[in-house]
């Protein structure tokens, strides 16, 4: 369903892929439902409740589209305080943060997703800091300075993601298709007021 759900965005039936989503939820509602001590059976459902919320962002329900993030979050950080040294479940708290981050920046509420980005960065950087030769968790933590300087405005963010980037370049450790990152942060850096 949620396969379905994503071809059905990508042709703008948001309509269609809502009723997907919230079919593919509840059912993972039921299953983590009937075993509730099952990670991977909450995790599935936050994975659902993440797409129904990046549907409604996109058909401007910003408000429901909180509530699933928000649900999200709260079982995310459930599961992450069941198995605190798991990297997998930490960081999906801090997607789970980021998503509510940024519909709190399409309502305009600034400070709250500042609140959400900051949070997020701090787990993103225990994280990288317990695996430093991690790139995706270095990519990780380009992400949310990114996040931290486009809700702030100030450079010291766009500096910090830069260099971050910057070093993954220069060590060859870039992922491919990131390799437009450190000359958009260079851009996003020159841009920043303060």
């Amino acid at each position: 369903l949620n396969k379905l759900g994503d071809v059905l965005v990508q042709a703008g039936e948001l309509k269609e892929a809502r009723e997907r989503f919230g079919e593919s939820l509840r059912i993972r509602e039921k299953l983590a439902a009937a075993n509730p001590s099952s990670a991977e059976a909450q995790r599935d459902v936050t994975v659902s409740l993440d797409r129904l919320g990046d549907v409604l962002v996109q058909a401007g329900e910003l408000k429901e589209a909180r509530e699933r993030f928000g649900e999200s979050l709260r079982i995310s950080e459930k599961l992450a305080a069941a198995n605190p040294s798991s990297a997998e479940a930490q960081r999906d708290v801090t997607v789970s943060l980021n998503k509510l981050g940024d519909v709190l920046v399409q309502a305009g509420e600034l400070k709250e997703a500042r609140e959400r980005f900051g949070e997020s960065l701090r787990i993103r950087e225990k994280l990288a800091a317990a695996n430093p030769s991690s790139a995706a968790a270095q990519r990780d933590l380009i992400v949310s300075y990114a996040r931290l300087g486009q809700v702030t405005q100030e450079k010291q963010y766009w500096q910090k993601a830069l260099a971050i980037a910057e070093t993954l370049e220069s060590t060859g450790r870039l992922a491919p298709a990131d390799q437009q990152i450190p000359a958009y942060l260079r851009q996003q850096l020159a841009a920043a007021p303060r």
